[in-house]
This record gives C-alpha cells, structure tokens and sequence, in this order.
C-alpha cells in the first residue's frame, strides 16, 4: 500500500491512496484516523469549493467512474458535535485513462489469444481416439 500523504502538525488523521495516476479507472483511498467519524472530501485544481465524499466510520474507499482529471482529496476527523477537529495533508490523485487506441490494441491481442486457444482445443479433440 504506498502512502501518499503524512499527517499535518499536530494532526493525527492520515490519507493515503494506492495510486498517483489511475489508468484503470479506479483507485482506492484509505485513512487512518483517533475518532470514530472521518470526513473525507474532494476538490479540482483551482476550485476552493470542496464537496464531501464521505463521512462515517469507514477507513477506505474505492472510487470509480471519474473523468480524466486531478482531484485533491483530504481527511478530516470529526469530532463532538460533528465539528472537524483536525485535517490530514492533501493527497492529489490524477485519472488519465488509456487512450482508444491501446485500449482497442488490448482488445485485439486478447482476442487473438482467444482465437488461438479455441483453435488448439479444437484441433486437441479432433486427434483424440
């Protein structure tokens, strides 16, 4: 699990994602947190407007389904009267899917893969007695 993200000062929420750049289209983020309730929300590059994600007991989460861009993540802890006490460093994940052309390049290869295992089965049961 890589760690992408020390606690601030005096902070003792921590984030982390298992990934910088996610081609796949997915990528987990995880925290580590002393209260119970953590807050986790999100921002673009130069949008001061942050939107939650998340707030509950939970400590990881996968996203999936975002558009190729930068998104900067942080964990707050919450704490009594749901108030966040204390926010872990940013961590900065970057969706980049593959492109159509190596993803239609993965496509033909494992479809001649396909055809050839077919083909070797076949012609296997054609010799057997």
């Amino acid at each position: 699990m890589l760690l992408l993200s020390a606690p601030t000062a005096g902070a003792a929420v921590v984030l982390g994602s298992d990934t910088q750049v996610a081609t796949a289209g997915y990528y987990q983020l995880h925290w580590t947190a002393d209260t119970p309730q953590v807050t986790i929300e999100f921002r673009t590059p130069g949008s001061q407007r942050a939107h939650i994600l998340y707030t509950g007991p939970d400590r990881a989460t996968v996203i999936s389904g975002q558009t190729d861009g930068t998104r900067i993540y942080r964990a707050g802890e919450v704490g009594p009267g749901g108030n966040i006490i204390a926010w872990s460093k940013p961590v900065t994940v970057t969706v980049a899917h593959h492109p159509l052309s190596r993803a239609l390049a993965f496509f033909a290869v494992g479809a001649l893969v396909f055809l050839a295992t077919v083909a070797l089965i076949a012609r296997g049961a054609g010799e057997q007695p």
